[in-house]
């Protein structure tokens, strides 16, 4: 019953804070939109002009991320035969080439392990 009403209660602060938020854009706008037409788009022009320059200086202060990787090692001692059956099995309905192959895969691994129906 406790973690009800708390629930409850979290709603309710949510619901009014979107409220309260909802209300303040309201007013924002509403005193964007006395003003001078001039003086509204000098002003819309600064804000998008600031964002714009933020957004390519965030380029040049983050540092770029290192791109660390290992080379895949080819299988070829592997067994051959594997490779040879999963290129001549298609599937017959329409499946991305990763599906398919997974299905094959799974069926490759789970051979030993009869099918239930």
């Amino acid at each position: 019953m406790n973690t009800e009403n708390k629930q409850s209660k979290s709603l309710v602060t949510r619901i009014s804070e979107a409220i309260r938020f909802q209300e303040w854009i309201d007013r924002m706008d509403q005193k964007d939109q006395k003003l001078d037409p001039a003086k509204r788009k000098k002003k819309w022009a600064i804000i998008l002009g600031a964002s714009f320059l933020i957004y390519v200086i965030s380029f040049f202060v983050f540092p770029k991320p290192a791109i660390t990787y290992e080379p895949i090692k080819p299988v070829i001692e592997g067994n051959p035969d594997i490779a040879k059956t999963l290129k001549r099995k298609k599937s017959l309905s329409f499946e991305m080439p990763v599906d398919s192959f997974e299905t094959i895969l799974k069926q490759e691994i789970h051979e030993s392990i009869p099918e239930k129906k």
